[in-house]
């Protein structure tokens, strides 16, 4: 049987905080049991907090490409326009997709997400996603797995949203551990979307959940472009 655990008490994260010594203390704190393969999903914010990937946005400077998009979609704020673009790895905003008030950019490593990942915090701050979130994952996880004596798996999770569905889910960004496949289906995805059922959005306050129970195919040298065309 498939469990899914909200982890709480992570505690306000900050830049160059170690977030797998932060996970120890909660399961140890929410006296968790954890298991071989057990699935750590981790949001991809408090990760992006602690390798200081927040962005002032009085320091960006809007180019043409940006201006004309926000153009289009007034309510998207041209600074984050930029900030989308730059994440393309594409100075030339071909790697967005814009489409009626959604606005998509191919990543460099082939990924397609809403806003190329980024997420406003307020009037003045944004946050981008990790630069290399499988390196991420597998940080947190060497981390884990030397602290619980057993090895486990980590998804860096980010929330997506889809341009004919309203709302937002969780998906997989960086993996460490689980094989992203399993014949057909992206399994990443799935473990990714079960661990936002415990997660929730924004503020919810639990930015960790386990997956316990799952079979899967268990590799150290998987990666989140195993799962992309």
């Amino acid at each position: 049987m498939v469990e899914v655990i909200g982890l709480k008490d992570i505690g306000q994260v900050r830049v160059e905080d170690n977030i797998g010594r932060l996970i120890v203390k909660a399961v140890h704190e929410n006296q968790i049991i954890v298991k071989q393969h057990d699935v750590f999903c981790v949001a991809s914010k408090i990760v992006s907090i602690t390798e200081n990937r927040e962005v002032m946005l009085k320091n960006v400077a809007p180019l043409i490409d940006a201006q004309k998009i926000h153009q289009r979609i007034p309510r998207k704020d041209a600074r984050l326009i930029q900030l989308m673009i730059n994440e393309t790895g594409d100075t030339t905003a071909e790697r967005l997709t814009v489409t009626n008030n959604f606005i998509g950019g191919r990543m460099p490593n082939g990924l397609f997400l809403t806003s190329a990942g980024v997420d406003k915090i307020d009037d003045e701050k944004a946050i981008l996603l990790p630069e290399f979130p499988d390196t991420s994952a597998r940080k947190i996880a060497l981390t884990l797995t030397t602290a619980f004596g057993v090895p486990v798996s980590v998804v860096i999770t980010d929330s997506d949203g889809r341009p004919d569905k309203k709302g937002a889910t969780q998906v997989a960004i960086g993996v460490y551990g689980l094989t992203p496949m399993r014949s057909t289906e992206t399994l990443c995805d799935m473990v990714a979307a079960a661990a936002g059922l415990e997660m929730g959005q924004r503020d919810a306050g639990v930015p960790v959940a386990i997956v316990s129970g799952l079979k899967y195919q268990f590799d150290t040298n998987a990666k989140i472009t195993d799962a992309l065309n």
